[in-house]
């Protein structure tokens, strides 16, 4: 593994333009961030999306669940006014709209599968990220690990990564990772810094590892100290500067 840092822009740089929107993509990018993190839902069509939620009230102006909107629908949606009136007209990016707008100005993609309506959506993900020429630089991440398992039937070669939320997941996802040199593991912060074994034992297996969502330089420094070398963020610039510095 790489010693340089890798500092991800948490849904875009979310702390400056309105998450998981093609703004804040394009903001990340402009203040030097070389990996995104996204989340993604599926549409009442089949069309999977940028959004975090399962309802689309609190950053756009429509209400109801995001999937039984389809893509016109959602579209429709005001996604930028909520952040702020110079965002006013922001909409509901697809993936593949998302993907196509990175392409060639990012170096990885993480890409969290949030909700789905049938397991061929999950494919039709991977499949997106291969007719837009980006799957090789996108990592598909889930809290739930059988998507994963099913991306990899279709897309053998798909990277991928196991969020891991608690310490007692934490043997299963070294062992999942062991070996596996398109895996990593995708840890909250909070579980490493407070059983630092965990980071230890990952290493010593020679499974690589990213956190979230680290937002101040004395954390990021605890973890980097732990070996790890791909730190999500909301405050970009301020983890650039720091990544710059170690």
């Amino acid at each position: 593994m790489s010693d340089a840092v890798e500092i991800i822009a948490h849904r875009g740089y979310s702390a400056v333009a309105p998450e998981n929107t093609l703004a804040a993509l394009d903001a990340a990018i402009e203040a030097g961030a070389t990996a995104l993190e996204w989340d993604v839902h599926t549409a009442a069509c089949g069309t999977p999306v940028l959004f975090h939620d399962d309802m689309v009230s609190r950053t756009t102006n429509g209400v109801g669940p995001l999937k039984r909107r389809t893509l016109e629908q959602l579209k429709a949606f005001d996604a930028g006014k909520w952040f702020g009136p110079e965002f006013e007209g922001e909409r509901i990016p697809s993936l593949r709209e998302a993907l196509e707008h990175v392409r060639g100005r990012v170096r990885r993609v993480y890409s969290e599968i949030k909700g789905f309506r049938e397991l061929e959506d999950v494919d039709r993900m991977a499949d997106i990220a291969a007719e837009s020429g980006m799957l090789d630089q996108t990592v598909f991440i889930a809290m739930n690990w059988t998507l994963l398992d099913r991306m990899r039937t279709t897309h053998p070669d798909v990277c991928v990564g196991y969020i891991v939320t608690s310490a007692d997941q934490a043997d299963e996802a070294i062992s999942r990772g062991e070996g596996d040199s398109r895996a990593l593991l995708d840890f909250d912060a909070r579980v490493l810094l407070e059983a630092p074994d965990i980071a230890r034992r990952a290493h010593d297996a020679g499974v690589d590892m990213a956190v979230w969502t680290v937002n101040d330089s004395d954390t990021a420094l605890r973890l980097h100290g732990l070996g790890i070398r791909r730190i999500t963020t909301d405050r970009v610039s301020e983890l650039l500067e720091w990544s710059r510095a170690v």
